[in-house]
């Protein structure tokens, strides 16, 4: 199944969690590892989509005291997630192998 550019950018965040996370941690992971801002919005509804196809699931975690009381939902990526972010990666990277040097020559050229 194909996998847009922010559902893949998800989906290697919450494999490099390696457990559950918040939409702020997620959102922060996504940030730091491409340098494009999210918005909470889009990866809410990005976070429902993967949900929805069986690619994460969410729970609502305890409340905290520094929450205010509040809790928070908590996303995982589930197997069936990492098989298809595994066969879509694997996949970018065959296309990929041995396309760098004329991709620089390329940007170079435009640049």
């Amino acid at each position: 199944m194909a996998l847009g550019e922010l559902e893949q950018a998800v989906l290697f965040a919450l494999v490099r969690i390696d457990g559950e996370s918040h939409g702020a941690a997620i959102i922060e992971g996504i940030e730091a590892g491409t340098g494009k801002r999210v918005s909470p919005g889009a990866l809410y509804t990005v976070l429902d989509r993967l949900e929805s196809k069986g690619y994460v699931r969410s729970r609502i975690g305890d409340s905290t005291p520094a929450r205010g009381g509040r809790r928070r939902k908590l996303y995982q990526i589930l197997p069936e997630g990492a098989q298809t972010l595994r066969v879509w990666y694997a996949g970018i990277r065959q296309l990929a192998s041995g396309v760098g040097a004329r991709l620089d020559r390329l940007a170079e050229e435009s640049g």
